[in-house]
């Protein structure tokens, strides 16, 4: 479709703060690379995120993706596997990982990842999650790591068991939208009390779905009314955050990059909860604050 061929631009980001304990600044938004949409290459999908200057995740197909950011100066990011959490002592979770990341590092053809995010689903054992930590703390004393964080990918509580005896975290990467924010809640507090950085995921998440899917399927939504509610959205959760935002074809990058140095809109949550309400039938409260 031709709305979803590369512009030539070059798109800006406005950053954001210092992201907690990195002590370093990352733009607003960041992109996490899917499946290309239909008439859009890998190629021309990798070349616009690159291109927008965001931080990137490989974690989705780490040997495709990683592999064209060979040469690049992208910043890179990926979340680990869950196989830590099939380990059956800690120097096994600590070789699942470490291969892991050597897998990663074998892809993007470099000696270091950006930022190396630890998942966890459900609550992993001590000596699961300890063997977990010293790779990555021993990757980051190597260099191979430059900041460790930690991946809600799951029950919030999980995570929150999991980090509350342990402090190697520099950030947190947690889902997060308008119609749910239970996750948020849950980890937001000890993020701010270890000054933890916070990146906020799967922002048009609602339960198990994602109503800007679900327009897009629908005839009656029309494409600007789908537009402008994402630049919304991504803009309201941008300004407390960095977001990271799945996109599949070089037009939703530009257009999350455009939401980045959008004006937020006091109407968006109430907007947000009529139209999920078109796909779900009633209301969805709202998850922001």
């Amino acid at each position: 479709m031709a709305d979803d061929r590369p512009s030539c631009a070059v798109f800006s980001i406005v950053a954001s703060g210092l992201l907690g304990r990195t002590n370093q600044q990352f733009p607003s938004i960041w992109l996490s690379l899917r499946h290309p949409s239909s008439g859009v290459s890998f190629g021309d999908l990798a070349s616009a995120a690159v291109e927008s200057r965001a931080p990137i995740d490989v974690s989705n197909k780490p040997a495709l993706w990683g592999g064209m950011m060979r040469g690049t100066e992208a910043t890179l990011m990926v979340q680990s596997s869950l196989d830590y959490q099939r380990a059956t002592d800690e120097d096994h979770a600590c070789d699942l990982i470490q291969a892991h990341l050597i897998e990663v590092l074998s892809c993007i053809g470099r000696e270091w990842m950006d930022l190396y995010y630890l998942r966890v689903e459900t609550m992993p054992e001590e000596y699961q999650l300890s063997g977990a930590l010293q790779a990555l703390e021993l990757a980051k004393q190597e260099g191979h790591v430059k900041h460790i964080g930690l991946s809600c990918a799951g029950i919030p509580f999980a995570a929150l068991g999991a980090w509350q005896f342990h402090d190697a975290f520099e950030t947190l990467l947690v889902p997060r939208s308008y119609s749910d924010g239970d996750a948020y809640q849950v980890l937001s507090p000890l993020a701010k009390e270890r000054r933890v950085g916070i990146v906020t995921s799967q922002p048009f998440r609602s339960g198990n779905t994602n109503w800007l899917y679900d327009a897009a399927a629908d005839p009656t939504v029309t494409l600007e009314d789908r537009d402008s509610l994402m630049l919304d959205v991504l803009a309201g959760l941008s300004n407390e955050h960095p977001v990271l935002v799945d996109v599949d074809s070089p037009r939703k990058i530009e257009l999350a990059v455009q939401a980045a140095s959008r004006g937020i809109q006091p109407d968006t949550a109430q907007r947000v909860a009529d139209f999920v309400a078109r796909f779900h039938g009633e209301p969805i409260g709202t998850g922001k604050p």
